[in-house]
């Protein structure tokens, strides 16, 4: 019988050998599905410099009225907002924010709920000098039903909303099965239970190693934007989704919004799973001031993706008066 006593160390660097075999065809995957990713190729990061404001971290660029405020989605920052919105500079004055316990907006550990964010956006414009200005809203994802109250709380100096893929849920049960369509990382990262708590403490321990970590798992996102997905902890993560996409306080808020007639655009992406169904058409149906537009075949990524086309349509309702015209088709939708 031949012995075995060397075949550990003939098997060792066939071992080896499979192992950079896996590590270079996996990096060569990464890299095409990088390379051709939609959001990669039309995302270049936004113009304006970065401060503090109150509580928040805040890019701001462009002059004149009325103040456009940009409100990112969940696990994101402002960066999400990138150059293709530059344009909006050139007619008005545009604030982009990192949310409260997001980016660069980063809380110590402790509760955080929906009036919090509504009030640092508060405290954000007045210690800009922007507190009386003329605001049109908009707000990506989780953005979207923030944008909506917070404008509800400034009715009577907004002059337009527009959500982008806006997550509006009527309870916690209807978010969950929306979120969870996004994807194995979303939809584990949308419970309550020990598993994904366990899992933020430990991308808060290990942030620059949890940062890298969204980046090999999102190649179809820009570094700078998948880096920031990580930048928050478990309260303000957990706090965000309580007191926004999983409150239903933003249909009172629509309500008012309607009452002091200011006009809302309810923007979709044809192939994102995140809103209901019929959600946003019902709502323009059944409400003068609310219309609904659907960009075709675009995903939930819309400001990455389509950029160009959000931004040229947020500036045609600077004024607060709908396009004459403009309709999901005249839109590019569908």
């Amino acid at each position: 019988m031949r012995p075995a006593t060397g075949t550990p160390s003939r098997a060792l660097p066939a071992l080896l050998a499979a192992a950079v075999v896996s590590i270079v065809l996996g990096t060569a995957a990464w890299g095409i599905r990088h390379a051709l990713s939609p959001s990669v190729r039309r995302w270049r990061a936004g113009c304006g410099p970065s401060r503090r404001a109150g509580i928040l971290q805040v890019r701001t660029f462009g002059s004149g009225e009325p103040v456009v405020l940009l409100l990112h989605g969940m696990a994101a920052a402002g960066n999400s907002f990138g150059a293709a919105f530059d344009r909006l500079g050139d007619s008005a004055r545009v604030v982009v924010p990192d949310l409260l316990g997001f980016g660069g907006s980063m809380l110590p550990p402790g509760p955080v709920s929906g009036e919090d964010h509504l009030d640092a956006l508060d405290e954000m414009l007045a210690e800009l000098g922007l507190a009386d200005e003329p605001l049109v809203v908009v707000g990506h994802s989780m953005g979207g039903p923030l944008a909506i109250r917070f404008a509800a709380r400034r009715s009577s100096q907004v002059r337009t909303v527009v959500t982008l893929c806006a997550a509006l849920y009527r309870n916690a049960v209807e978010a969950d099965a929306r979120i969870a369509l996004m994807g194995p990382f979303e939809a584990a990262l949308s419970g309550d239970g020990r598993l994904t708590e366990a899992t933020c403490a430990w991308m808060c321990r290990h942030r620059m190693t949890a940062g890298w970590a969204a980046v090999a798992m999102r190649p179809d996102l820009p570094v700078a934007v998948a880096l920031s997905a990580v930048r928050h902890t478990w309260d303000s993560y957990r706090g965000a989704l309580a007191g926004l996409p999983y409150a239903p306080n933003w249909a009172c808020a629509l309500d008012r919004l309607a009452a002091a007639g200011v006009p809302v655009v309810l923007v979709e992406g044809g192939a994102d799973p995140v809103p209901v169904p019929g959600r946003a058409a019902a709502l323009a149906g059944s409400t003068a001031s609310v219309r609904h537009l659907t960009r075709n075949h675009a995903t939930h990524m819309l400001p990455l993706t389509e950029g160009e086309w959000c931004a040229t349509l947020i500036t045609e309702y600077l004024d607060g008066t709908p396009p004459e015209g403009l309709t999901a088709s005249t839109a590019g939708a569908r």
